[in-house]
C-alpha cells in the first residue's frame, strides 16, 4: 500500500495525485523506484566516477 510506504497521510497523497495530474498508479510506481534504489544503495551498488563523469558531460555540470 502507497500508504505504508510513504510519510505522507492517505489524504495528502489523493491531494498530490490531484493537484499534480499524478495518478496514484503513477506515485505506486515512482515509490517503487526510490525503494529500488534505496535497495541498491544498501547493497553498495552504485556509479563509479567513470560513469557519473559520462552523464556530468552528456548532460553538462550545474
Amino acid at each position: 500500500m502507497l500508504t505504508s510506504r510513504s510519510t505522507l497521510t492517505r489524504d495528502q497523497i489523493i491531494e498530490d495525485a490531484l493537484s499534480h495530474g499524478r495518478s496514484l498508479a503513477w506515485q505506486e510506481k515512482w515509490i517503487a523506484g526510490i525503494q529500488a534504489g534505496i535497495e541498491a544503495a544498501d547493497r553498495g551498488d552504485f556509479a563509479n566516477e567513470e560513469e557519473i563523469a559520462a552523464v556530468l558531460s552528456k548532460y553538462g555540470q550545474a
